[in-house]
């Protein structure tokens, strides 16, 4: 039976785009091709070329002062050398110097492998250099080898989903998304997280929204038994009539990975709990969002992905909230999409509120901001799954909204915790914050709270060693660190004060031996 008396819900990412967009499809494979330009890795360097001289032949300059290269005693051309200032001239040339630099020790060896004879070709930046290397091998008679110089890294892991390359939000190499051209690494370094972690079956994400469908392929295969307080039943699936809302962020938090179809979800591994709080057109009483959360802290659900809000913000909703946290879940919450309104369960301390940014790392325009802001992630043309009567069954699109933001971060909760089991939904916390890019104004703001999330950076600090006296596991044992101890100093378990994190002994107090551990190691990492 329905329940009576809905309460208003602003479900926060409802803008469809209703034509699909066909992208094209990448290679298949579990790493993904380097991309061909320069600059960036899997290209070259714009700013210089590799050239090897033949044996007796010196970079120099003639007698006008010009570079060029030298040929050895009386074996100089004259029309040659004058050539090659010429076009050295031409392409801007500030320098011709060694490569190899320091100088190989063993010199013998290094003059047997010819590595005396590489010099670097020194262009301003952005120059054409493939160009310049076919220019220069036109000079055979001093030049044995013209190369461009490789850009290399890290060995990223790129899944291989269909549509991954739509996903600007996990890596941005400045494509354009809906009309507009991004900026290269305006992401959350996504894949340079999965180099660590791809995140594990031990987390399940609860997706607290209008469910989740039970048919995508790319979600089914990831779900375990919900519920739906809506209508006081197990029908956890969402609604096809014209939302599609949960699905869509499901998909962001956890989508099936490196299936060869689809989208990539931030944690690859994370199990998905579809809590059904709000009716097939997104709408929803605090009551039925508050029996969501209780009921998926009660069976096992480590994070709670919130893309929603409400205006009120009653006492059992908020005790609800407290319920969950304490019950050691991770609540991710929404900010809201009007500037200037605040919305809960955001604006409660136990939730991380998640801002929008777009894919130039600029606040989103409709992102609500506010004192109550944790964190901000991509959340503007973002392309996840979809199943509904609109806009194609088992399917894909884009979607605008803060609710698109929160289970990019959601996702991150559940990647982080998979790298570390043995963390706290507060280190969780802690780490997400701390470890996201900086900004807007420097330090925490009411726009960007403390930044956009950074995936590599977080699950790095989730793997790093503890260390005594970091109570808010940001890697350094500071002020912040003194204060929250000195807060707690003198509490144990089952007192509010209490706080686990600095209790360094496990005594079940905060005590003498927890101040001198935090003392000892006052200033690591700063």
């Amino acid at each position: 039976m329905m329940a009576s008396n809905r309460g208003s819900v602003l479900t926060f990412g409802i803008t469809l785009v209703l034509s699909l967009v066909t992208p094209v499809v990448a290679g298949g494979g579990q790493f993904r091709e380097p991309v061909r330009a320069p600059d960036v890795f899997g290209g070259w360097a714009s700013t210089h070329v590799i050239v090897r001289v033949i044996p007796g032949v010196t970079a120099g300059r003639l007698p006008d002062g010009r570079l060029s290269l030298l040929g050895g005693a009386g074996a100089r051309d004259a029309a040659v050398e004058d050539a090659i200032a010429d076009l050295l001239e031409i392409w801007e040339v500030t320098a011709v110097t060694p490569t190899a630099d320091p100088a190989p020790q063993n010199e013998e060896l290094a003059r047997g492998l010819g590595l005396d004879r590489y010099y670097t070709v020194r262009v301003p930046a952005g120059s054409d250099t493939p160009a310049l290397v076919e220019a220069l091998r036109a000079f055979e008679t001093y030049v044995e080898v013209v190369e461009l110089d490789g850009v290399g890294g890290t060995l990223q892991t790129f899944p291989n989903d269909t549509y991954f390359d739509n996903q600007y939000a996990l890596h941005n190499t400045g494509q354009n998304i809906q009309g507009q051209t991004g900026i290269p690494d305006a992401d959350i370094d996504a894949p340079e997280a999965w180099d660590l972690h791809t995140g594990t079956s031990d987390i399940i994400v609860a997706i607290i929204d209008t469910g989740v469908s039970h048919s995508h392929p790319d979600l089914a295969g990831k779900l375990v038994a919900g519920w739906n307080t809506y209508d006081d039943n197990n029908d956890d699936d969402d609604g096809w009539i014209l939302v599609s809302h949960g699905t869509h962020c499901a998909g962001i938090a956890a989508a099936l990975s490196n299936n060869n179809q689809g989208v990539a979800g931030v944690s690859w591994g994370a199990l998905i709990m579809p809590i059904k709080v709000l009716s097939d057109f997104g709408t929803g009483a605090e009551s039925d969002c508050a029996d969501g959360i209780i009921w998926a802290a009660d069976h096992g659900a480590n994070v709670g992905s919130m893309s929603l809000g409400y205006s009120d913000g009653t006492s059992y909703f908020h005790n609800a909230v407290d319920y969950g946290h304490a019950q050691g879940m991770v609540l991710v919450a929404a900010s809201g999409n009007t500037p200037g309104s605040h919305f809960y369960p955001a604006l409660w301390a136990n939730t991380i509120a998640v801002g929008a940014t777009d894919n130039r790392d600029q606040l989103a325009s409709f992102s609500s901001y506010g004192s109550e802001l944790c964190v901000a992630a991509p959340g503007l043309s973002v392309y996840s799954c979809i199943d509904d009567l609109w806009n194609g069954f088992d399917s894909y699109t884009y979607m605008d909204g803060t609710s698109m933001a929160c289970p990019h971060v959601a996702g991150l909760a559940c990647l982080v915790w998979s790298a570390n089991l043995s963390l706290s939904n507060d280190e969780v916390r802690a780490i997400i914050e701390s470890t996201a890019d900086d900004e807007g104004s420097p330090g925490w703001d009411p726009y960007f709270g403390y930044g956009r999330i950074n995936a590599q950076a977080a699950v790095s600090a989730a793997t790093e060693p503890a260390v005594e006296g970091d109570v808010d596991g940001d890697g350094d044992v500071d002020l912040n660190d003194l204060a929250a101890l000195l807060a707690a100093y003198n509490t144990c378990v089952g007192d509010p004060a209490y706080d686990p994190a600095a209790d360094f002994d496990e005594s079940g107090c905060i005590d003498l031996s927890d101040l001198s551990a935090l003392l000892a190691n006052y200033g690591y990492g700063t």
